[in-house]
């Protein structure tokens, strides 16, 4: 018994050999309706997605602007090299100068037109005088003067106190070297010293009798020798050390003898 025969054509068509049968598989998809809507599906959740992920964007990106309001961050400049300025220069404090050959002028700036002390009192000047140191010496301290000789003139001046009662006359003079000044100044306790001077006719003050009594004392600053010769301005007695007339011409001296520090 043959197998049956495929009606046409032999199977596998000229020169190929039969196709077999197809074998047992899967049936077909079922064909409906629906098939275009996965399609449209697909690309709307994409929209969406893009949709929430621009949103998500603008938030996030509003966020940071808030942050960058809110918040301020420390600014820096740049680094530059810094060269200090050169140390400043300073010159030595100008000083009075002293005069070679004279008792010069600041010697005689010393005896101003008034005086006032560290006690208060201000002493008024009422005559002045420059002369030869030879000239203005008494016996005594002429003889002394032969040994150590004055270095160019004695300045002279007149004071009068704050109740015009006590006059005092202030002479200073210059001398080679310090120990020359201190040899001048041990003869006044041998009585050798100026000759005494009066207040001016012009200022006013009553002349003393011929040959006052007078207190007279002396100082050394360096080379300089400072005289303080007081009486009353009537010309009656002095009194001794603890008297007012004594007190006096040690409180001018005195004075004008600290002042000459800054003229030396």
């Amino acid at each position: 018994m043959s197998a049956p025969q495929w009606p046409g054509p032999p199977p596998g068509g000229p020169g190929h050999p039969p196709q077999h049968p197809a074998g047992p598989g899967f049936p077909p998809p079922r064909r409906s309706g629906g098939g275009a809507l996965v399609p449209l599906l697909a690309f709307g959740l994409t929209g969406v997605l893009a949709l929430v992920g621009i949103g998500a964007f603008f938030v996030l990106d509003d966020d940071d602007d808030d942050a960058r309001r809110t918040s301020t961050l420390p600014t820096s400049a740049p680094y530059t090299t810094h060269t200090p300025p050169p140390p400043p220069t300073f010159s030595p404090e100008p000083r009075p100068t002293r005069t070679t050959g004279a008792a010069g002028s600041d010697t005689a700036s010393v005896l101003s037109p008034t005086i006032r002390t560290a006690k208060g009192n201000t002493f008024t000047r009422v005559g002045t005088r420059t002369e030869p140191c030879t000239s203005r010496a008494n016996a005594r301290l002429l003889t002394a003067l032969r040994n150590h000789p004055c270095v160019g003139t004695m300045h002279s001046a007149v004071y009068a106190d704050p109740s015009r009662r006590i006059i005092t006359a202030v002479s200073i003079a210059r001398f080679s070297s310090p120990s020359a000044a201190s040899a001048i100044s041990r003869v006044t306790g041998d009585k050798g010293w100026p000759k005494l001077l009066t207040p001016s006719r012009a200022s006013g003050l009553p002349q003393p009798r011929p040959d006052p009594a007078y207190w007279t004392r002396s100082w050394t600053q360096g080379s300089t020798v400072v005289y303080a010769q007081s009486y009353w301005a009537t010309g009656g007695p002095t009194g001794g050390r603890s008297g007012s007339v004594f007190t006096t011409a040690g409180e001018l001296g005195v004075e004008v003898t600290l002042a000459l520090m800054w003229t030396d």
